[in-house]
């Protein structure tokens, strides 16, 4: 009976003990589980953030390029809102009014490519340009004209008239030139304006830093 009773106590230790090995190696496994998921989650979130900051900088880089780009070119549209600006108040101030002039409005005068006339007779060549560089010996941004009368009355318009005073706005070998053209016969004749305040502003506003 004696032995009975010990085989029977000793039988119970042994799956005791053998539930205890079972419910640590499931503990262990189910760790073991917990941290692999956990690493490939901190991998994931890892790979995501370095791709976001990877895509950031690409933005970023393109952007500058873009700034970059629009610097490089002495003209844009914020220094044509200055010049607008500016012929609009000093105009008035000389008892005229000014109108600015496309490469669609001055056909009236010129030849192939709106080619604008001609510089005193000298043969240098002119034409239309969007950022102030070009081939050309004038690259023309911007034009204005004011059409007077023999009686000394005038308007603004478009269209240029036989009593004209138009101004050609240019870079020359990268520097800015204000020209201004009064002829009444053969074409449109251009020379470096004399009028101060117009020929300061324009290498002013030309060669101001604005983006």
């Amino acid at each position: 009976m004696h032995k009975i009773i010990t085989s029977t106590l000793t039988l119970g230790a042994a799956l005791f003990l053998l539930a205890g090995c079972s419910s640590s190696s499931s503990s262990s496994k189910t760790a073991s589980s917990s941290s692999t998921t956990a690493k490939k989650s901190s991998s994931a979130q890892t790979s995501s953030s370095t791709s976001s900051q990877s895509s950031q900088a690409e933005t970023s880089s393109a952007s500058s390029s873009q700034v970059a780009a629009t610097s490089s070119t002495p003209w844009n549209s914020a220094k044509a809102q200055q010049l607008r600006s500016f012929m609009n108040s000093w105009g008035p101030s000389m008892h005229q009014s000014y109108a600015e002039l496309s490469p669609g409005d001055y056909q009236w005068f010129g030849g192939v490519n709106n080619t604008i006339g001609s510089y005193e007779g000298d043969g240098s060549t002119f034409e239309w340009s969007t950022t102030g560089t070009g081939n050309y010996d004038y690259n023309v941004v911007a034009m204005y004209n004011y059409n007077k009368s023999p009686q000394g009355d005038g308007t603004a318009s478009t269209n240029i008239g036989e009593y004209h005073i138009t101004y050609a706005f240019a870079y020359h070998n990268g520097q800015p030139v204000a020209l201004v053209s009064q002829s009444t016969n053969g074409g449109m004749v251009w020379t470096p304006t004399k009028n101060a305040t117009v020929q300061s502003n324009w290498a002013r506003i030309a060669g101001s830093a604005t983006n």
